[in-house]
């Protein structure tokens, strides 16, 4: 079996669709869609692009030819040692991020992206992480909604506005967000849904690893 028809069975079943589905969503033949699973005939193009479109990837990802599943995320270069990155200068909770206007793109190691391969880059202001994130550098986040490691940095919205990135811990009913840094005028804040008014923490994604903007300095 090769790349594209282990890769289409593979992107089918993670959709938890049945051969019949796809083929009908994209307007083939439910014996044509098998062929192509299968490996038995060749997939034309313009069902390539199709099949591309209806699981949010690229041709060269079905095709093999890269392990960045996410499209928007494409090869800097002919080695694909590195891959460009989008990069957004904030984020507002309950927005897609492909609704917002990001600030280019951003080489992060292929190596990296074969593991976090929805991640994006969002750029850290401030110095309130500064131990682990210097200020002016591009976080790499990979999306959840959720805290599945407690205490990592975080990219995070409270009550809506733009993102801040903090190592996060999970109460019972809330969160505690607590900076890492040289400043010690930076202090923890807890958000206790307990208690009237407290702000809406909305979990963006877990820090996974940063890079420094070409023109960044000491």
């Amino acid at each position: 079996m090769d790349y594209s028809t282990r890769r289409l069975k593979e992107l089918r079943e993670e959709a938890d669709k049945s051969q019949q589905w796809v083929a009908d969503t994209i307007g083939i033949s439910d014996t044509a869609y098998q062929n192509y699973e299968h490996g038995k005939r060749d997939i034309p193009s313009n069902v390539l692009e199709a099949l591309a479109e209806l699981y949010d990837t690229s041709t060269d990802y079905l095709l093999g030819l890269v392990n960045y599943k996410n499209k928007r995320v494409s090869p800097s270069s002919s080695d694909s040692l590195f891959v460009d990155v989008p990069l957004y200068g904030s984020i507002a909770a309950g927005k897609p991020i492909e609704m917002i206007e990001r600030d280019g793109t951003h080489p992060v190691p292929a190596s990296v992206m074969d593991e976090h391969s929805n991640a994006f880059l969002l750029k850290v202001v401030g110095q309130s992480m500064n131990r682990i994130l210097p200020d002016g550098c591009y976080a790499l986040i990979d999306p959840c909604d959720d805290i599945e490691r407690d205490n990592q940095p975080h990219a995070v919205c409270v009550n809506g506005y733009d993102a801040t990135i903090k190592r996060v811990h999970k109460l019972d009913n809330g969160f505690e967000l607590v900076p890492d840094s040289t400043d010690p005028t930076f202090k923890p804040k807890v958000y206790d849904y307990g208690e009237e008014g407290t702000e809406e923490i909305t979990v963006i994604g877990r820090v996974v690893y940063h890079v420094l903007p070409f023109d960044w300095s000491y």
